[in-house]
């Protein structure tokens, strides 16, 4: 298979975050077809692990849900931000958690047909405490518990953020190799 070719793209909206899309594509056998594209900086999510395999989570309204949802620590990148800082400065911003130890858990890719958003995923280990600072506009719930109990909320369909779900498998397997 071959990539489509972009053969047209019309800027319907700017925000402050996102930028929205009509581009038009040209497939392989001829046909045309546009798509609604939305463009997102990307985003950095940790799974703060302290000595006791407890995690950290906060819970966070999502207006596009209309309700509360428990999640790990995340936040979308600023214009120039490495991944792996905009880790260490949402984890401290929103729990006052610092880490000596870093490691990547991969990518997670939310929502591919329309969104170009890709969230690094990160594990921190070898904790320290502080206090949080969240930005104005986040109000936020903070809660440590044990990580065998954040993933038996995501198996039981009770915790259903996909960054969250995906982040803790793959620490509790990081956390055992």
């Amino acid at each position: 298979m071959l990539k489509p070719a972009l053969i047209g793209s019309v800027l319907e909206h700017r925000g402050r975050v996102i930028e929205v899309s009509t581009e038009r594509l040209r497939y392989a056998n001829g046909r045309e077809h546009d798509i609604d594209f939305i463009r997102h900086p990307g985003a950095a999510a940790v799974v703060a692990l302290d000595a006791a395999d407890r995690v950290c989570v906060v819970r966070q309204y999502r207006h596009a849900l209309r309700d509360f949802l428990w999640e790990i620590p995340a936040g979308k990148l600023d214009r120039g931000e490495a991944p792996e800082a905009c880790a260490v400065r949402e984890l401290a911003e929103e729990t006052g958690v610092s880490a000596r130890r870093w490691s990547s858990l991969g990518l997670y890719v939310p929502a591919p047909g329309i969104f170009s958003e890709i969230i690094h995923l990160y594990l921190a280990r070898d904790l320290e405490v502080g206090a949080a600072t969240p930005d104005v506009d986040e109000e936020l719930e903070l809660k440590w518990l044990p990580l065998g109990e954040a993933l038996d909320l995501v198996r039981r369909g009770i915790w259903n953020d996909g960054k969250t779900a995906l982040a803790l498998l793959r620490a509790e397997h990081a956390a055992e190799a």
